[in-house]
């Protein structure tokens, strides 16, 4: 049942029927979706750098809200500009291209964020970083679905797509909690309470942070970009090593069929309905999770939530967010598909009401309050 089901397309006019019916399904697979899973996972991580130290970048730096968001949405912009690229690029080169184009990028924009320059051209060099990194994305961020179908039985796709599409996921955990543990929150005890993130910042003496504070944070972030550097180094030269175009056997007959022409398909998926909603819920969670994760520093400290505060949180939410996608990307398999409506709605009411939850508290709508008091303290007011 779920081979004829794979077998069924979205565009039926394409297809061609295979040459041969002989299919292997190869260990190698998992190391596979090892690598790509983990370059989607250091892409997001070194993506998302910025969120996470916000308050002491923007002291050291002099940096403002703006310029972190900025920072936050050449991800957004290179991905759309590059998508139907790198959707041309996998589907008439094959993954192995398109892996290793990302994966320049990858390499190419971490490494010029360790570009030493004075500190006042920084924003500049990490703006260009930010776009390397960004050109990285549309591959590892969606591609997990094409390395399924091209290694994976028809029994274990879901399962494989869940790993290669929550490892972006992971990565955003990564950066909430490997960025505040590198670079410390700005020791503003002797200064105003105002965050810096809140004032367009001409001097860092405002803040209470001496020279001293300063060369140590500058550092500490000088260190974050050498370490992101090295792991993107490694995994993008695993991918040189071996990541083959696709398996020598096909692991279904389904994966053994070729695929119409690009341009073609791409028109015709334009008038499907079913494609053009599925598109479009993709793009609703999948906008709304990068505006909230790539500002979640910003959008707490105007309720007074600290830097390590917040990256807790950040790393906290993210960790439910893979585990979940793992739980249910294996329980819809489990149970061929058949409660799939009823997950994506219960997840989608329980994401939104969470949503509304957190705007209300900014909206300051509901009491919240950062300072801890003892029982005693609080019956004394």
């Amino acid at each position: 049942m779920m081979e004829d089901s794979e077998i069924t397309p979205l565009l039926r006019g394409g297809i061609r029927t295979p040459t041969t019916g002989i299919t292997k399904v190869y260990r190698r697979r998992w190391y596979i979706l090892f690598i790509f899973s983990m370059l989607a996972l250091v892409q997001t991580m070194v993506w998302n750098t910025w969120g996470p130290i916000a308050d002491t970048a923007g002291a050291v730096y002099g940096w403002t809200q703006s310029d972190f968001a900025m920072l936050n949405i050449w991800g957004s912009v290179t991905y759309v500009t590059s998508m139907f690229f790198y959707s041309w690029l996998m589907e008439s080169k094959g993954l192995r291209v398109a892996m290793l184009v990302s994966g320049v990028w990858l390499f190419l924009g971490t490494a010029i964020r360790c570009i030493p320059v004075p500190l006042e051209n920084t924003i500049w060099v990490m703006h260009v970083g930010q776009i390397g990194i960004g050109l990285s994305g549309p591959v590892v961020m969606a591609a997990s679905p094409a390395v399924s179908a091209a290694w994976f039985p028809p029994h274990q796709r879901t399962t494989a797509t869940a790993v290669g599409a929550i490892a972006p996921i992971v990565g955003v955990a990564m950066s909430f909690l490997i960025g505040p543990q590198l670079v410390h929150n700005v020791d503003t005890r002797n200064a105003s309470t105002v965050s810096p993130l809140n004032e367009s910042i001409q001097s860092n003496s405002h803040f209470g942070i001496s020279p001293e504070q300063k060369h140590k944070h500058m550092l500490e972030i000088n260190r974050l970009m050498y370490l992101e550097f090295a792991i993107s180094g490694v995994f993008f030269f695993a991918s040189i090593l071996y990541f083959p175009k696709r398996p020598p056997l096909p692991p279904s007959l389904s994966a053994s069929r070729q695929r119409q022409d690009f341009f073609a398909g791409f028109k015709a998926l334009c008038m499907n309905k079913q494609f053009m909603g599925l598109a479009l819920a993709y793009a609703i969670f999948t906008g709304v999770y990068i505006g909230w994760t790539t500002e979640l520093t910003l959008i707490l400290n105007s309720i007074g939530v600290d830097q390590d505060s917040a990256g807790w949180m950040g790393f906290s939410a993210s960790v439910a967010g893979f585990l979940g996608g793992l739980m249910f990307g294996r329980l819809v398999d489990l149970t061929g598909g058949k409660i799939m409506k009823l997950v994506l709605l219960s997840l989608t009411v329980a994401s939104l009401g969470i949503r509304v939850w957190i705007v209300l508290i900014c909206g300051k709508y509901i009491p919240f309050n950062t300072e801890h008091q003892s029982p005693k303290q609080s019956r004394n007011h």
